[in-house]
């Protein structure tokens, strides 16, 4: 677990954020059973200016999965970002096709978002980068397997349109309150 690019107490980018075979537990998991994994449309829950103009992602929310309890685990624990004790800890896996993406947001209603990134091969070119701005910068994060975005609210931030039909870009989202 290494950091690689932080805005301290808005911002933290983790690399080789799980041990390689927890991630390649998970990571094989998902896109194994990713056509059983009953994905819907995001649509009916995302406000409707967060995928104005995009596709939205295909999503699921998870309970009581026992590798996404290692990675609440390993969250909580990060030497990097020191969160609180928080009641409570949702997980969903986002997919995003072509053109799927999320327009600028700040993850109200949260204390803190993460994202941790499944693919473990992504070309820059294919899009789906994490874009943020803090009123005084802007700057973006690629798309990085096994690397962890935490996002302290109420930072904007949105990802772009993935931009290719070769693979979906395949997170899992966690918001804490």
């Amino acid at each position: 677990m290494n950091l690689s690019f932080a805005i301290p107490g808005k911002i933290w980018w983790i690399h080789n954020f799980l041990d390689k075979e927890v991630y390649k537990g998970i990571h094989n998991a998902i896109i194994k059973e990713r056509n059983k994994i009953n994905l819907h449309g995001a649509d009916d829950i995302f406000h409707p200016g967060l995928i104005k103009n995009i596709t939205p992602p295909m999503r699921v929310d998870v309970r009581n999965y026992e590798p996404f309890d290692i990675l609440k685990n390993e969250l909580k624990s990060n030497p990097y970002c020191l969160l609180p004790d928080f009641k409570i800890i949702t997980t969903s896996i986002h997919y995003m096709k072509r053109n799927s993406g999320i327009n600028w947001h700040d993850d109200s209603g949260h204390s803190y978002g993460a994202t941790y990134y499944i693919n473990n091969r992504w070309n820059k070119d294919w899009g789906g980068e994490l874009m943020f701005s803090d009123g005084t910068g802007a700057g973006f994060l690629p798309y990085v397997g096994n690397s962890l975005v935490i996002v302290k609210a109420p930072l904007l931030h949105k990802v772009n349109p993935v931009v290719t039909d070769i693979m979906p870009r395949i997170s899992v989202q966690l918001f804490m309150k």
